[in-house]
């Protein structure tokens, strides 16, 4: 069976259903901790958490805004 070529999460690169589920994960996070569209570091930095939630298996909803909101968190401490 040949391999396919379709680049896969690990190698960084998401399909659709999964960047609407970090997508949706991201605003959730962001709605609860105020964080606006505008702030582009703080999105960012919630993004970064949350997809490294995805590549590390734990991709259920509650892991990927517990992975988000522990953003905040590092940020508090």
């Amino acid at each position: 069976m040949a391999k396919s070529r379709v680049p896969h999460s690990s190698a960084g690169i998401f399909d659709a259903d999964e960047m609407t589920a970090m997508e949706n994960a991201i605003e959730a996070v962001c709605s609860e901790l105020g964080i606006k569209r505008s702030d582009s570091t703080s999105r960012e930095r919630v993004a970064g958490h949350v997809m490294r939630s995805w590549t590390s298996g734990r991709r259920l909803p509650l892991n990927l805004v517990q992975a988000g909101l522990d953003s905040a968190t590092r940020l508090e401490a």
